[in-house]
């Protein structure tokens, strides 16, 4: 504490080199009279059904100012504001929904990347349709997955990013992070821009949950984007080499040519294959499910259980999973040019 300020308000002395304030972001007085005015509804946001659409047929709405009806959380715990969202994947499912309506017969397909019908027989009108769909699904929401990235240049010349998972639950409060979530690396020099200061968090079940960056160097948010989601296991047993203190710079670490397979194009495909294998495996779904066993899931999962199910899988399961990494390298073996593989040293031992 350091005192009260003239006006009688309290004061306090933080210790830090930055300190970053900002208001909460709330809503346009204007954009709130034009919404009242109209006689939409609203809630704190703007109010939209499962497909953007307002209480005006002729009005859609999302992004930032709308929040999807509340109707839909009596059947799951979702969350409803669209702030909580990626904003361009926000934007391709309106762009999605108004297709269906401007386009009933052809919208479903063509916004697929489909080739739409020629037909124009027996057309519905779009208020049979939208009433269609409210009858046959007034509880699905659309799904979100795409990280949220926020960034800006600070006085100093300091590039700020931050990129985290979007929001899956209704949360009314941030989740407590454990001490053994969070990884964080300090090299920044103020006086002359150098290192970076970097913080990793993981979510209850072992993946990157967000990532807080802060440097002189402009790094690709891309990259970074491509972290948020994966398991720490991709990432090189980050966690236990950061507390044995060998890393001093997540961002140094993560730019070695060992992590080089992990921002390339195709990872995600690789990652999906290995997912659906192993789901596909009752072996491995027994010993999962036998491993959950009362399991507190809202609490999460202890490093120690996710190692003992790794060492539990069956040899032939991870004998999959190595071939299909050895796969991965293989193909892509003209970007992926530091990892040497297996078939290179007999090719190198036959020319010798």
């Amino acid at each position: 504490d350091f005192g009260a300020s003239p006006a009688n308000l309290p004061q306090k002395l933080l210790a830090c080199r930055i300190c970053i304030t900002a208001d909460a972001v709330n809503v346009d007085p204007d954009i709130f009279n034009s919404v009242h005015g109209n006689g939409l509804v609203y809630d704190g946001r703007l109010i939209v059904d499962h497909s953007f659409g307002t209480t005006d047929p002729a009005i859609y709405g999302a992004g930032s100012l709308c929040e999807f009806s509340r109707r839909f959380q009596r059947q799951n715990s979702r969350y409803l504001r669209h702030d909580g969202f990626n904003g361009r994947e926000v934007g391709a499912k309106l762009a999605g929904a108004l297709l269906k309506r401007l386009d009933p017969v052809n919208g479903d397909s063509v916004a697929a990347g489909g080739v739409g019908m020629t037909t124009t027989q027996d057309l519905p009108t779009a208020s049979m349709m939208t009433a269609t769909e409210e009858e046959s699904s007034p509880d699905l929401l659309p799904e979100f997955y795409m990280p949220i990235a926020k960034g800006g240049l600070l006085p100093g010349s300091l590039h700020y990013y931050r990129i985290h998972a979007c929001r899956r639950g209704d949360m009314q409060e941030e989740p407590s992070i454990k001490e053994e979530q969070v990884i964080v690396t300090d090299t920044l020099d103020l006086a002359n821009g150098t290192g970076h200061f970097c913080r990793l968090t993981l979510d209850a079940f072992g993946k990157v949950d967000s990532i807080t960056y802060l440097g002189g160097e402009a790094l690709q948010v891309e990259s970074l984007w491509s972290l948020v989601g994966l398991s720490e296991t991709f990432l090189n047993y980050l966690y236990q080499r950061w507390r044995d203190n060998d890393i001093p710079d997540i961002v140094e670490f993560l730019a070695d040519e060992w992590a080089t397979a992990l921002f390339h194009d195709r990872f995600m495909d690789f990652c999906h294959q290995i997912k659906l294998e192993m789901l596909a495996s009752e072996e491995v779904k027994d010993l999962i499910n036998k491993a959950l066993e009362g399991v507190n899931l809202k609490e999460g999962l202890s490093r120690k259980l996710l190692t003992d199910i790794r060492k539990d899988l069956p040899s032939e399961s991870v004998k999959q999973i190595q071939d299909h990494l050895l796969d991965y390298l293989q193909e892509n073996t003209n970007h992926l040019k530091t990892y040497f593989l297996s078939w290179q040293w007999a090719e190198q031992g036959a020319r010798k």
